[in-house]
C-alpha cells in the first residue's frame, strides 16, 4: 500500500463509527419500515369505526324473460288452473349507493388498541437492534484495534529478527556461529511471517465488517485509532433493574397483546350492531338498450335501518379458542420470570468477568515488562558469548508470546466491558 493511499484514509474514531452505524444501518432502516407499517395499521385500525360508503352498479339483458307460474283465476281463469307469465321485462339497471356505520363492535375496538401496542412493541425492536448494533461496532473495532497492534509487534518482531539473521551469517561466514543457529533463525523468521499474514488478512475482515456495520462501501480503506492501553476500563456502577431491560419490556408486551387477543376472542360471545342507509335507482326497458328506459325515467327506492348480529352457539369454538389463549398468557408468564432470571444472570457474570479480566490484564502487563527485559538481557550475552544461540531464539518467542498475551487480555478487558453494559442495559445513552 503506498504511502499517499495511507495518509488518504480517513480516520474514524469508535465514537464516530457507532454514529455512523445508527444513521446509515441497513437493519435499522428495515426496523424502522416496520415501525411505519405498524402505524398504518393503527390508520387501517380506524377505518373499521368509520362510515363505509359504497356504490354498486348493474345492467342486465335478458332475450328471454324468465316465466312466473301464477294460479289463472288471477286474471279470470278456471280456478285451480295456473298459466304461466312473464311479468318482467328483458332490460334492467340499476345503481345503489349504500352507508354503513358500525355502532357496536367490540371486536374493533380492541383491535385498535392492539395495534396501538404493536407500535411500542416495534420501537423496542429498534432499541434491541440499536443495542445489538453498538455491541458489534464496538466489538469489531476493539478487534481490530488487537489486530493492528499485533502487526506493530509482530513487524517489529520480524525486523529484529532480520537483523539477528543477516549478523548471524555473517557470524557463520566468519566461523564464529554453527549453520544450524542460521537455519533455526531462518525458520524462525519465515514463522513470523506467516504469522504476520495472518494477522493481515483477519485486520481485513474485520474492517469489512466494521464497513458493513456501518452501510459503508468497501472501498476506499480506512483506519481507526491505534490501541491506547492508558485507558482505564472500570466497571460500570448502576441501579440496575432487569424489568428495565429491552428483552424484558418486550415479552411484557407480548403479554398485553395477548390479553387483547383473549378479550377479541371473548368478545365474539357480544352482539354486534350497525346503521345502514342505501338508495337505489332502477331503470326497464323491453330492448336492448342501456341509454333507453320504459317511461324515460328511473324509479327510486331507499332504505334505512339497522341490522344486530347475536351469537347463539358456535359449537364451543370460541370456548377453546380462549382457553388456548389463557394457555400462550400463562407461558408469557414464565418466560417474563425467566427473562429475569436470565438478566440477573447476565449482569453477575458480566461483572464476574471484567474483575477477572483485569486480574488477568496486571498479570500480563507485568510479564510483558520482564519478557522485554529478559530478552535485552540475554541479546546483551549473547553478544558477549554468555549464552547460545538458542536462548535468543527462545527469549525473543517468550516476548512475542508476552505481547500477544498483553494485547489479548487489554482487549478482553474492553470486551468485557461492553458485555457488562450490555447485561445492563445501558449501552445506548
Amino acid at each position: 500500500m503506498s504511502q499517499a493511499r495511507v495518509q488518504a484514509q480517513k480516520l474514524y474514531t469508535l465514537t464516530e463509527c457507532k454514529e455512523i452505524a445508527l444513521k446509515q444501518n441497513l437493519q435499522l432502516k428495515a426496523d424502522t419500515l416496520d415501525l411505519e407499517k405498524t402505524n398504518a395499521s393503527i390508520r387501517q385500525a380506524y377505518s373499521s369505526l368509520l362510515p363505509n360508503v359504497n356504490i354498486n352498479g348493474a345492467y342486465q339483458y335478458s332475450p328471454q324473460v324468465q316465466a312466473n307460474i301464477i294460479p289463472a283465476e288471477t286474471f279470470g281463469g278456471a280456478a285451480g288452473t295456473y298459466t304461466a307469465a312473464r311479468l318482467g321485462v328483458a332490460q334492467t339497471k340499476y345503481a345503489t349507493a349504500e352507508l354503513t356505520q358500525s355502532l357496536f363492535n367490540p371486536s374493533a375496538v380492541i383491535a385498535l388498541k392492539a395495534a396501538k401496542i404493536l407500535v411500542i412493541g416495534n420501537q423496542l425492536q429498534i432499541q434491541s437492534s440499536k443495542e445489538d448494533l453498538i455491541y458489534n461496532v464496538a466489538a469489531t473495532y476493539y478487534n481490530i484495534q488487537s489486530l493492528l497492534e499485533k502487526e506493530k509487534l509482530t513487524k517489529s518482531s520480524l525486523q529484529n529478527t532480520e537483523t539477528l539473521l543477516q549478523n548471524t551469517t555473517e557470524q557463520f561466514k566468519a566461523g564464529l556461529v554453527t549453520q544450524t543457529d542460521v537455519e533455526r533463525l531462518t525458520v524462525n523468521r519465515d514463522n513470523t511471517k506467516a504469522n504476520l499474514q495472518g494477522v493481515q488478512n483477519n485486520k481485513e475482515k474485520y474492517y469489512n465488517l466494521l464497513k458493513v456495520l456501518m452501510n459503508m462501501p468497501l472501498e476506499p480503506a480506512i483506519s481507526i485509532d491505534t490501541l491506547n492501553d492508558k485507558e482505564t476500563v472500570t466497571i460500570p456502577v448502576t441501579d440496575y433493574d432487569p424489568r428495565l431491560k429491552i428483552n424484558y419490556l418486550q415479552v411484557m408486551q407480548n403479554k398485553k397483546i395477548a390479553e387483547l387477543e383473549y378479550k377479541n376472542i371473548k368478545s365474539g360471545y357480544l352482539p354486534t350492531i350497525s346503521l345502514f342507509a342505501n338508495y337505489s335507482e332502477y331503470g326497464y326497458n323491453s330492448d336492448a338498450n342501456p341509454f333507453k328506459n320504459i317511461n324515460g325515467q328511473f324509479y327510486p327506492t331507499s332504505t334505512l335501518g339497522i341490522r344486530f348480529k347475536i351469537p347463539i352457539f358456535d359449537g364451543f369454538n370460541i370456548k377453546y379458542k380462549a382457553i388456548q389463549k389463557k394457555i400462550d398468557i400463562s407461558k408469557l408468564d414464565i418466560q417474563a420470570r425467566q427473562t429475569l432470571q436470565q438478566n440477573e444472570r447476565d449482569a453477575a457474570d458480566a461483572s464476574a468477568d471484567i474483575r477477572s479480566n483485569r486480574i488477568t490484564y496486571d498479570n500480563q502487563r507485568r510479564s510483558l515488562a520482564l519478557a522485554q527485559k529478559v530478552l535485552t538481557d540475554i541479546n546483551q550475552q549473547y553478544q558477549s558469548g554468555l549464552v547460545k544461540m538458542s536462548d535468543v531464539i527462545n527469549a525473543t518467542s517468550d516476548l512475542q508470546t508476552a505481547q500477544n498475551n498483553y494485547v489479548t487480555a487489554f482487549i478482553n478487558l474492553k470486551q468485557a466491558e461492553i458485555n457488562l453494559k450490555k447485561a445492563q442495559g445501558t449501552l445506548l445513552p
